[in-house]
């Protein structure tokens, strides 16, 4: 099993190195939501039918084995390393590099097919682990799942969140209503409301420096309220922040407005619920009986 387990791994390594030489980054794009949610819950379905109806088969053993926690661990850290030792540029940004660490996708990795492979292998480990124990009898067994299941959520929604995230500007002018954004690449989106700049307040502190201003928006007709660290949200997936404004004018005439727009975000959160729960429920619980009682007839 050991041999097995580093060869698969061995050759999920050489096979993402070459798809990331040949065909460039991931291309999130096409799997974009709700695709990805679908494909998601497909996949969970998947390794709970095969750990339910093939769990003695050798590809699911593999994938159980501790070998295979080493390797989707290390990877997994070994791609967090890249991430934090090479500045992460946008697409266009990263596209202008080259050399051999441009070519393995160093400066955009959390999109690069090695960065991918490495973290589908490890939520399909996490997956089977967890779904090992939800058919696993236990006293345990829900902080386990609430724990891992929420982990999985995070990490899936985290990383595949953060890839598909946009981030959109836009000045919005007390003139005339603009639906004219911009990408951080400088491309053109078009909004399906505009916005307008109604009016906005500036508070200052006593030696003349702003310490708060707002903005009243008029979306489409529709009255908002824009403050700094206080977004306005649209729907479920798209925010809206006031960034800046008009400092040369005494009444400013535009204001700048970013918009962020993570389709995942709440799936995100829930996870990161799910892992307070779990957690909350191990310090509820206790030290393990077992465990105490051997403690203590080793003390004695």
């Amino acid at each position: 099993m050991n041999l097995k387990t580093n060869l698969l791994f061995i050759l999920l390594l050489l096979l993402s190195v070459a798809a990331q030489c040949v065909f460039g980054n991931f291309p999130f794009a096409f799997f974009a939501f709700p695709l990805d949610a679908i494909l998601a819950l497909l996949w969970i379905a998947l390794i709970g039918y095969g750990y339910k109806e093939k769990r003695h088969s050798e590809a699911v053993r593999l994938w159980l084995s501790p070998q295979c926690t080493c390797w989707t661990l290390g990877w997994f850290l070994a791609g967090c390393l890249v991430i934090g030792l090479f500045p992460q540029l946008s697409a266009q940004e990263a596209a202008e590099k080259s050399g051999l660490f441009s070519r393995l996708g160093c400066y955009n990795f959390m999109s690069s097919w090695i960065f991918v492979t490495g973290l589908f292998g490890l939520l399909t480990h996490l997956g089977m682990i967890t779904v090992r124990r939800f058919f696993t009898p236990g006293r345990n067994r829900w902080r386990f799942m609430l724990n891992h299941a929420g982990l999985w959520l995070a990490l899936f929604a985290g990383f595949m969140g953060s890839a598909e995230e946009q981030t959109l500007r836009i000045p919005v002018f007390r003139a005339n209503p603009n639906n004219e954004a911009f990408t951080s690449e400088g491309n053109v989106v078009y909004l399906e409301k505009p916005l307008q700049l109604t009016n906005f307040t500036v508070e200052h502190y006593p030696n003349g420096t702003p310490r708060r201003f707002f903005a009243e928006v008029s979306m489409d007709g529709k009255p908002i309220h824009l403050e700094v660290n206080q977004p306005y949200s649209a729907s479920w997936a798209e925010d809206y922040y006031l960034t800046s404004y008009d400092v040369h004018s005494a009444e400013p005439e535009y204001c700048v407005v970013q918009i962020v727009r993570e389709q995942l975000k709440y799936v995100m959160l829930l996870g990161i619920v799910m892992m307070l729960c779990g957690g909350l429920l191990l310090f509820l619980a206790g030290p393990d009986k077992q465990m105490s009682k051997s403690v203590s007839e080793l003390v004695d």
